[in-house]
């Protein structure tokens, strides 16, 4: 069995897709499972590009599954599906518009193991903030122990926590952190996006994303949900520095009017009531 399973839900982001896959190709732990789940009128199988770097992921010991999907349900229905292909014990979601270094998976993975936590996130810079500094926005909470069950109430005093991931922050944190030997630290999150490492038992255990049918089409919010529920019953992390980085492209998942028709948040207590009733449970 593959060490992690690589999900990548992808629409209409051809070019950007060759280059998420690209950093798939190149990392220090080659043994993946990938699962590329496209929707829209571009098959991601269809470029000759992502084709061949799915050629050098399976030279490299790997496997790829291409999945073209026709109907339009929404990118938490699109998790739903890719959680269900998934394979290995540790399920990475990773979207289609990310660049990771080859240090990213292995990293991630190790955490992973060695905390028993939920979930444990790179979160990736846009370097065309590089130039950006933000020192108000770079207010980080480090984990000094053991990563634990914690309680991050939507709106409360640790929701602030996602200015971190705004523009190149963790870039220019990261920067100036007094680094370890191994080189990385974990720090505390409301959520992380982009390039997510679940426990997929654990995600599973909150019901996954199996609440894709009570949204609309356009929705956004369904990987902070599951988040949350995970924090609360097996706890979370970030790590920095996360190399990662975004390609900053036009976000496929909105309508062509920008405004989506629901949040997934609004489910939120009734979820917890739910996967995660009470404070934070046991690991």
């Amino acid at each position: 069995m593959a060490r992690a399973s690589v999900l990548i839900p992808t629409y209409e982001r051809r070019e950007a897709l060759v280059m998420t896959l690209s950093g798939v190709a190149v990392q220090t732990l080659p043994d993946l499972q990938v699962v590329v789940a496209s929707q829209g009128d571009h098959r991601a199988e269809d470029s000759p590009a992502a084709r061949a770097v799915g050629r050098v992921i399976e030279a490299r010991g790997g496997s790829v599954e291409w999945r073209h999907r026709e109907r339009e349900r929404g990118i938490a229905e699109q998790r739903h599906f890719l959680l269900g292909r998934a394979t290995s014990d540790a399920a990475l979601f990773l979207d289609d518009d990310v660049l990771m270094e080859p240090f990213v998976v292995e990293r991630l993975l190790s955490v992973l193991e060695r905390e028993r936590c939920g979930f444990v996130g790179a979160f990736p810079a846009g370097l065309t903030f590089v130039g950006d500094v933000r020192p108000e926005q770079q207010r980080v909470e480090l984990w000094e122990g053991s990563v634990e069950p914690e309680v991050v109430e939507v709106e409360g005093r640790n929701w602030d926590r996602w200015q971190l991931h705004r523009a190149a922050n963790l870039h220019h944190l990261a920067r100036k952190l007094d680094l370890p030997s191994e080189g990385f630290l974990r720090y505390k999150v409301a959520w992380v996006g982009s390039c997510v490492l679940y426990d997929r038992e654990k995600l599973l255990s909150v019901g996954g994303f199996s609440f894709w049918d009570r949204l609309p089409r356009y929705h956004t919010g369904e990987d902070v949900v599951v988040q949350n529920l995970l924090l609360r019953r097996f706890g979370g992390c970030g790590v920095v520095p996360a190399g990662t980085y975004h390609a900053e492209v036009e976000t496929t998942t909105f309508p062509p009017g920008g405004k989506v028709d629901a949040d997934a948040l609004d489910l939120l207590p009734e979820l917890i009531e739910r996967h995660a009733p009470g404070n934070a449970g046991p690991r």
